[in-house]
């Protein structure tokens, strides 16, 4: 099974139960399961076969959902991706994942027609939106009308390692690689996490985080789906009023976040108006949690956050704290059940418990490989485990406290970003010869992006229009929000930038003055 067969199955047992709240819309499983069988027909009728890979850009959004579950149910392959990429960013993914057909809204819609200039996509654009745009080849409202509910012929029998989802990630070259997920990684990781946190159709999920992401898209959609329950959608993070004010009208029980949003949740101060009583299980992933608010939390809200840790690469949950047994603050918990967690050495022999060393993970939650990355797939899957870059410690009870990064990623509000990629981006600028982009603390985000740029010779730019010129090539969340200017950066002498001196160099610029 599937997940789009596992949604039909609970389709069959709860045809009025409540799947999706969208604003104004209520969703009912028979009728979810009714738009997807309608899409997976209509996208058969478009000539999408088996293995053809759809790009999908959309915020979360009814049609986000549809469109997932019907491209599964005829054995295509997703690829989400964020809606608010620029034609740079959409179009590296675009050039790598060849998709044949992209869905998309009204809102970047412009972009996806500029890209299709650059890039085959035979099958077409498939816009969402209630009104006709004469820009796109289809229009998602159309294609549901003019399509039959019968639910599509499954082809012959789908393997388990059958690829379901492209997730892109970000690499270490400024180049994305493309996560290939399958069949039975989606699938046994939202299945066991429903039961892990004992979900059932009496709960109602608020699913806020972007579900193009493998975090909310696991742990929240397709497990509240799996176990009946309702999903509450809001587009995007609206801030902490509209969040708790549509959780006490929708007597919300799950919450699924990064630390960004709870840190956001605690310090508003009105926070104490809402009746919340509802609430029974307040879940963080995405980036560290820290003890203090692990309790300020606790004490607000009178519930614990229950943190976990994953990859992208692991579907993604491997690791997390008891939901109700005892919770370590600091720690993200021991293995996930089924998943198997080992702290290593640099010979990949196990550490000692207290001792630090490398994560690996083997289970089926793990990637098939990254997409047209043979080699890069073989290195990082050596010896029959993942080695996913992050350094921890395991202490006698088997929880894992993360300790530091081997990658160089920053994490910005839970979402990844390639240091490489921005530096790419400001190369490009005229006036900047040299640039190093780091994580540097933040008490909201966790990690805001900071550059120290080397500005050519005489050259003359300012820190906010290098922001714009990023702005205009790159994702919000990636634009440097600090820019330091600098005569010199620190590197050996054979280029390599010395990371442990421009780690001194921030230290010195966050105790003496704040960079611009």
């Amino acid at each position: 099974m599937n997940l789009a067969e596992k949604l039909a199955e609970t389709g069959r047992l709860f045809p009025g139960g409540e799947a999706l709240v969208h604003g104004s819309q209520r969703v009912s499983y028979a009728r979810l399961n009714d738009q997807v069988n309608r899409l997976a027909n209509g996208l058969k009728k478009l000539g999408l076969e088996s293995g053809h890979r759809v790009l999908v850009a959309l915020e979360n959004c009814p049609e986000f959902v549809i469109s997932f579950y019907a491209i599964m149910a005829i054995r295509g392959v997703v690829v989400p991706v964020d809606p608010f990429y620029t034609i740079y960013e959409a179009a590296v993914i675009a050039r790598d994942a060849t998709p044949e057909l992209i869905i998309c809204n009204a809102q970047n819609l412009s972009l996806y027609r500029e890209l299709a200039g650059e890039v085959s996509i035979p099958r077409g654009i498939v816009v969402t939106g209630q009104e006709i745009n004469p820009a796109a080849d289809y229009s998602f409202e159309q294609i549901l009308a003019g399509s039959s509910p019968a639910p599509p012929p499954f082809p012959a029998e789908e393997k388990r390692d059958t690829v379901v989802e492209i997730l892109y990630t970000p690499g270490n070259t400024g180049k994305p690689k493309g996560v290939m997920l399958t069949n039975h990684n989606l699938y046994s990781n939202a299945t066991t996490f429903a039961r892990f946190c004992h979900l059932t159709p009496e709960d109602r999920s608020l699913l806020v985080a972007p579900a193009y992401h493998s975090g909310a898209q696991t742990c929240l959609l397709h497990a509240s789906l799996a176990a009946g329950a309702t999903v509450v959608i809001l587009e995007r993070w609206p801030g902490p009023r509209a969040v708790l004010e549509t959780m006490e009208k929708e007597r919300i029980t799950y919450f699924f976040g990064t630390p960004t949003m709870y840190s956001l949740l605690v310090n508003y101060p009105e926070a104490h108006r809402y009746n919340l009583d509802s609430w029974r299980l307040a879940y963080a992933g995405g980036s560290h949690l820290s003890p203090q608010l692990f309790y300020a939390f606790s004490e607000k809200f009178g519930l614990t956050i229950t943190e976990g840790y994953g990859l992208t690469e692991t579907s993604p949950v491997v690791c997390s704290n008891p939901v109700d047994g005892p919770k370590k603050p600091g720690s993200v918990g021991p293995a996930f059940p089924g998943v198997e967690v080992q702290i290593v050495d640099y010979e990949d022999e196990p550490v000692p418990a207290g001792q630090v060393g490398e994560i690996i993970v083997r289970g089926p939650n793990v990637m098939k490989g990254y997409f047209n990355q043979e080699e890069e797939t073989r290195w990082v899957m050596r010896n029959g485990w993942l080695h996913t870059g992050d350094l921890a410690y395991m202490d006698g009870d088997g929880y894992v406290f993360i300790v530091d990064r081997k990658k160089n990623v920053i994490i910005r509000g839970g979402v990844n970003i390639d240091p490489r990629e921005v530096e790419d981006v400001l190369y490009l600028h005229p006036h900047v010869f040299d640039v190093a982009v780091v994580g540097v603390p933040d008490p909201v985000m966790g990690e805001e992006v900071m550059a120290f740029v080397m500005l050519r010779e005489n050259a003359e730019v300012d820190a906010e229009s290098l922001k714009e010129f990023c702005a205009g090539r790159l994702a919000p969340y990636k634009v440097p929000r600090r820019i330091q200017f600098v005569d010199d950066l620190p590197k050996t002498t054979s280029g390599k930038l010395l990371k442990r001196e421009l780690k001194r160099i921030i230290d010195q610029l966050y105790n003496n003055n704040t960079p611009s």
